[in-house]
């Protein structure tokens, strides 16, 4: 199905500047921005309902699922870049994100009961210490043991849940995401958490050029728009007065029937400004998430074909 070319050898840290080619690929991207899209309209629907804490509570639902199935169905697109095949189309890869995302959901589940699991054994060797008589020299190994345990765990997790989407990208089963997530955390641990280190450190200063590059255009956007927004301020002083103008009841001051007509102006001036802070804000996540995303997917691959390669 695939047609990437096996690595021979070690992890490639070159795989870290092919990563730099997802700020390029508008499929993936495009995909994040509808789901987010989706997400963030259901979020603003539902927390407007009356009722409580439910409508609210809907809405962080749907904003997380979006999410979800925005990850999965970009980083399809980003596995196939990685193999070198053919992308897949918008709703294909969006009709992919919805078909994973249970699985996505039951292998966290299953990674944070492996988590629990080993925290609970823990818990219950610390009990064991308050034996009378031989507590106090269990403790003593016990400590700095679990210490040491807890941070291979640490770097395990971190390794796992990272390439737990890759997984599910390929295509795989939540048992078979499992056994090579955890197979390549257990062979290639050091060289895999060291490039997904620099890969965020990568990520993290491509989002800080993409900030600072966007706040200049809006920065200019801005300065451009004053005129524009300078009537507006005035606008909406003169709308203050003719309020108050109504509220003492003298109709000539008042002039309310241009009232709602300014609202109105206000509030589209607002929104206005308010989608360009958050298309900002959206490129300022998607953009560098793609590209960790990417590198990810090349992390993945490589690493599978060290440790299983029949099963690339």
């Amino acid at each position: 199905m695939f047609t990437h070319t096996p690595s021979q050898g070690d992890l490639s840290f070159a795989l870290l500047l092919r990563a730099l080619r997802g700020i390029t690929l508008w499929q993936p991207i495009l995909v994040y921005v509808i789901a987010v899209f989706l997400g963030m309209s259901g979020l603003e629907l539902f927390a407007q309902w009356p009722g409580g804490w439910a409508g609210p509570t809907i809405g962080v639902i749907i904003l997380l699922v979006s999410f979800g199935v925005g990850y999965l169905g970009a980083g399809g697109i980003l596995l196939h870049e990685a193999r070198g095949d053919p992308l897949p189309g918008i709703v294909k890869s969006l009709r992919f994100g919805i078909r994973a995302l249970p699985r996505l959901l039951g292998l966290l589940i299953i990674e944070s009961l492996l988590l629990l699991g080993i925290f609970v054994v823990e818990v219950l060797g610390f009990l064991a210490c308050k034996i009378p008589g031989i507590g106090a020299m269990l403790f003593v190994p016990l400590f700095p043991a679990s210490m040491l345990v807890n941070a291979i765990v640490f770097v395990l997790a971190i390794i796992v849940f990272n390439l737990s989407g890759p997984a599910l990208w390929h295509g795989e089963s939540v048992g078979n995401s499992l056994r090579h997530t955890i197979a390549i955390a257990r062979n290639k641990p050091g060289s895999i958490l060291l490039m997904m280190l620099l890969l965020a450190a990568l990520a993290t200063g491509m989002g800080i050029i993409i900030a600072v590059i966007l706040y200049t255009g809006y920065s200019m956007a801005l300065t451009a728009a004053t005129p524009v927004l300078a009537t507006e301020i005035i606008r909406s002083a003169d709308m203050f007065w003719q309020m108050l103008g109504a509220l003492s009841g003298d109709r000539l001051i008042s002039g309310e029937i241009l009232v709602q007509p300014v609202a109105t102006n206000t509030s589209l001036y607002s929104a206005g400004l308010s989608m360009g802070v958050g298309l900002a804000s959206a490129l300022v996540f998607i953009l560098p998430n793609v590209v960790f995303l990417l590198g990810i997917a090349h992390i993945y691959i490589e690493a599978l074909e060290l440790i299983a390669p029949e099963d690339v």
